[in-house]
């Protein structure tokens, strides 16, 4: 039975990350679902990003101060109470802001995003994919999708990459399905190799960000260089 919208809010209200296969079939059956799931992408960045605060450098001072003082009324500990919260909060934002930070790195990035729903995607991949459907999401993401590589396409979706959203492909070659990660904002070093999980990701700096192109140890990814750097451009299709 598939889960209705109601079930995958609660799903995505505990966790915005979710990635099992239930979850993924669910959205990307329907364009509401897609949208429920990149609002809650959204909002759990931003409440990260809310966590990154700063501390007042002479704080910790403040509140040793604090604690020395003599104690002649109970707001003193009240006081010191809510500064050790302070305290604790700052830590944990502090973790969260790490975590986030290592995310900015491409070859983290890239081996948890295909850790997450690499396989899984591959797995749903059928026939080829309305044109529609790829022209509607790469000109929202200010690029097109060239005829060479519109052609081989056979799922197409947003995802979070290091810097704002992006598109998530899998192609049809003749080694098999490839994965090509869209990261319109994100920079790479261009022609550069990333191995992870007997994995390998081929980066292709383009005109407007970049592109990874994803696929196991054994597959010759390389070879698309030239059709992904033809294919995706910026600009908008003629109408």
């Amino acid at each position: 039975m598939s889960m209705n919208l109601s079930e995958f809010k609660k799903i995505l209200g505990a966790d915005p990350w979710n990635r099992d296969s239930e979850t993924l079939r669910a959205r990307n059956a329907e364009p509401e679902f897609e949208r429920v799931a990149e609002d809650a992408e959204s909002f759990e960045r931003k409440l990260q990003s809310a966590l990154n605060v700063h501390p007042p450098a002479d704080l910790l001072g403040k509140i040793q101060g604090i604690s020395k003082q003599p104690s002649e009324t109970s707001n003193n500990w009240m006081t010191l109470a809510l500064a050790a919260s302070v305290l604790i909060a700052i830590g944990a934002a502090g973790v969260v802001w790490k975590q986030l930070d290592r995310l900015e790195q491409v070859e983290t990035y890239l081996a948890e995003h295909y850790a997450l729903d690499g396989k899984v995607t591959i797995s749903q991949a059928a026939g080829a994919i309305p044109e529609q459907k790829i022209r509607e999401i790469m000109t929202s993401l200010g690029v097109t999708a060239g005829p060479q590589l519109a052609e081989r396409i056979r799922i197409i979706k947003y995802c979070p990459t290091p810097v704002g959203r992006g598109a998530h492909m899998v192609i049809n070659t003749d080694e098999g399905m490839v994965t090509i990660i869209y990261m319109p904002d994100t920079q790479v070093q261009d022609g550069e190799l990333i191995e992870f999980d007997q994995m390998q990701a081929y980066l292709v700096s383009l005109d407007r960000g970049s592109a990874a192109i994803i696929g196991s140890s054994s597959q010759p990814i390389e070879n698309l260089e030239a059709m992904v750097r033809s294919s995706i451009k910026s600009g908008l299709l003629d109408a």
